[in-house]
């Protein structure tokens, strides 16, 4: 083990482990940070009665309220989900599906075409965690070279099995093994992680994630699997 990680520092490499730690310590710090920043501009706003003072330190803190929120996400998105499995039935989480991606995404959301046939299955899930990592998909979806103006949206239930699908036409040729390793895409705001973070909250739950990319129609297909509660009607 000692020796493994001799090497990884030797040739610049860093494992998952160690990065998780680096991420959060310096969130931690950061947080720590900010919070003073938060407090310094509070009194600083008490000191004085100019209005317009008073209103640039709103904003200020605002800011710095917004960045203490990027770091809080950027620490979850690399810690193991824990769900708290609740009895959740599958009409109702499509239904709640589609009423996030409706508020998510009030312009694109309207993109999406939904098939969902009858399901009276009982899924045993953590609601907000599933919902969460579904929602990924549509948001990798709408932010990554989506070459047409439709995304499908599929739900069904087969056997003891719930799946969840969305299909997208992609401009470029995608590699499924690469789509969902962490870091793969960057952009103001988004750290490549959504959807390994995805990927272990569905497994955590004893189900999978899983793409498909069909070269021929240039067509991905992101599928959640996850398995029916006993208790299914």
């Amino acid at each position: 083990m000692k020796t493994e990680a001799k090497a990884e520092a030797a040739d610049g490499n860093v494992s998952w482990e160690n990065f998780v730690k680096f991420v959060r310590q310096l969130s931690h710090d950061l947080r720590n940070q900010l919070n003073a920043a938060e407090l310094q501009s509070a009194l600083i706003g008490e000191l004085t009665n100019d209005a317009e003072i008073k209103s640039e330190i709103r904003r200020l803190r605002e800011l710095v309220s917004q960045l203490g929120a990027t770091l809080q996400s950027l620490s979850a998105s690399v810690a193991e989900p824990r769900p708290t499995a609740l009895p959740y039935a599958a009409k109702d989480f499509i239904a709640d599906m589609q009423k996030k991606i409706a508020q998510e995404f009030p312009e694109k959301g309207q993109a999406v075409r939904w098939e969902v046939l009858p399901v009276s299955a009982t899924l045993n899930i953590d609601p907000e965690l599933t919902e969460w990592a579904a929602a990924e998909l549509f948001r990798n979806a709408f932010r990554h070279d989506l070459a047409a103006d439709e995304v499908q949206a599929q739900a069904s239930v087969e056997g003891d099995w719930f799946t969840f699908s969305i299909r997208e036409a992609k401009k470029e040729e995608i590699d499924p093994a690469q789509w969902t390793q962490p870091l793969q895409n960057l952009s103001h705001g988004h750290y490549g992680l959504g959807l390994r973070r995805a990927r272990k909250i569905i497994a955590a739950q004893g189900g999978e994630l899983t793409a498909k990319f069909d070269p021929a129609s240039r067509t991905l297909t992101s599928t959640i699997t996850l398995p029916c509660s006993p208790e299914s009607p």
